[in-house]
């Protein structure tokens, strides 16, 4: 009588690479991670120091208004005015307040404002956003998403001054931008990060346990 024979059986574990399924996560993973350095960084903004209140003379360079986009006021939406502005041989980028308007096919009429003026506001930090595609044009050539002083440079030809002007009283005021809790801004947006990056840290775990299968080998 023969002894039947005896398999040795070893399993181990191994990863098991899915090309497609792991670009499709590794793409989701960075995306997130993006995200959450966005919220971080706009998260320092609000930390910022706002500087003291300050007065301008100079002149407005009306025909380079633009229009920045997502702005909200009293239950209202639209834009915030950006015009260039002319002092003492240097330009600023002047956030005038805000406008709404009525459809986005055509962006609103502004008044423009002729001759020497004198402005009083404060100079805030501008932080450009993180964008993942920054290249994406708006079919409204003035409304613009950010605020980007080396755009407003290459159109001047020389340097513009990186923090914006946010105006409070004088000639050329919209509505004035009511400015924001800078602890609730700070603290919301930190939470915003901590989400995005706890998102990527679970795409990175479900990668890993996704990719490692257990096999058998025969002895």
């Amino acid at each position: 009588m023969t002894n039947p024979s005896i398999v040795n059986v070893n399993r181990n574990w191994h990863f098991v690479i899915k090309p497609l399924y792991s670009f499709i996560m590794l793409l989701g993973i960075a995306i997130c991670f993006s995200a959450a350095v966005w919220q971080y960084q706009k998260s320092m903004f609000f930390q910022a120091p706002v500087a003291q209140s300050l007065h301008m003379k100079g002149e407005f360079l009306n025909e380079y208004s633009h229009f920045l986009d997502n702005q909200t006021l009293n239950g209202k939406v639209g834009y915030a005015v950006i015009t260039p502005f002319l002092y003492d041989q240097t330009i600023y980028l002047v956030n005038r307040g805000f406008v709404a308007y009525q459809t986005r096919d055509k962006l609103p009429q502004v008044a423009p404002v002729i001759g020497p003026v004198t402005i009083d506001g404060y100079l805030k930090v501008n932080h450009k956003p993180l964008l993942l595609n920054n290249s994406l044009q708006d079919p409204l050539p003035k409304r613009i998403q950010f605020i980007d002083e080396k755009y407003f440079s290459r159109a001047f030809n020389k340097n513009v001054s990186q923090d914006v002007f946010m105006m409070k009283s004088g000639q050329g005021l919209l509505q004035a931008m009511p400015e924001k809790s800078a602890y609730l801004s700070h603290h919301r947006h930190q939470a915003y990060a901590l989400q995005w990056f706890l998102l990527g840290l679970s795409g990175v775990f479900i990668l890993f346990i996704a990719s490692l299968k257990r096999g058998s080998a025969h002895a």
